[in-house]
């Protein structure tokens, strides 16, 4: 192991108007200390660039203002193939605290190429609405096909608003920047004030490079 940096973006195309318009973009940028346990991995993210006309959001305006998370988390490696880990992100947006995230992962590779892995975070609400405190559960199966692709799923469910994501990510495994896949169907369970399904559909391609 070795101090790592890592760089990451997409762009998605979305069916509805669930993220204020019909297509959005991604950055994310962090970087890992190797040490004794693990990994200490620090981390920035811009999600929400507003990349299509800005549309109705849910019944209200679209916002063309991204939400920055930064945070950080400690990886533990239990064993050659089992490892745990916890950490804290901050949320926050037009200078605005949104959210207080503290989180806890663990994940197992096994010989085969599959690995299973989940991340609990809580998403504590630190604006003056006062809501509810929701838990966001990331249940994420990977398999490595061969040593050009990986394929993954990752079930992302809300526990107090009972809604549900699906992803379907496809990884070319290349040396140097890693294009990537995916589809999305996002906010199952999820409706407006009338009543109407909220259900949004996406298809995202993102590439990652570490260095």
């Amino acid at each position: 192991m070795a101090d790592s940096t890592y760089v990451t973006g997409n762009v998605q195309a979305h069916d509805s108007n669930l993220h204020g318009s019909g297509m959005t973009s991604t950055l994310e940028a962090g970087h890992t200390f190797d040490n004794s346990f693990g990994g200490l991995t620090l981390l920035t993210e811009f999600d929400g660039i507003q990349l299509g006309k800005l549309e109705s959001k849910n019944g209200g305006a679209g916002n063309m203002t991204p939400y920055i998370t930064v945070g950080g988390e400690q990886s533990f490696n239990i064993t050659d193939r089992l490892w745990v880990a916890a950490g804290y992100q901050h949320l926050f947006s037009a200078g605005e605290n949104i959210q207080y995230r503290p989180l806890v992962k663990i994940g197992y590779n096994f010989d085969n190429g599959i690995s299973l892995s989940n991340r609990t975070r809580a998403h504590i609400d630190a604006t003056d609405a006062d809501a509810d405190t929701d838990y966001r559960m990331d249940n994420r199966i990977g398999y490595v096909m061969n040593e050009d692709v990986t394929l993954s799923y990752n079930n992302v469910y809300m526990i107090d608003a009972d809604t549900m994501d699906h992803e379907f990510r496809a990884t070319w495994t290349r040396k140097g920047v890693q294009p990537y896949f995916e589809l999305r169907s996002q906010a199952h369970g999820a409706e407006n004030a009338n009543g109407d399904s909220l259900v949004n559909n996406a298809f995202v391609f993102g590439a990652s490079y570490g260095f």
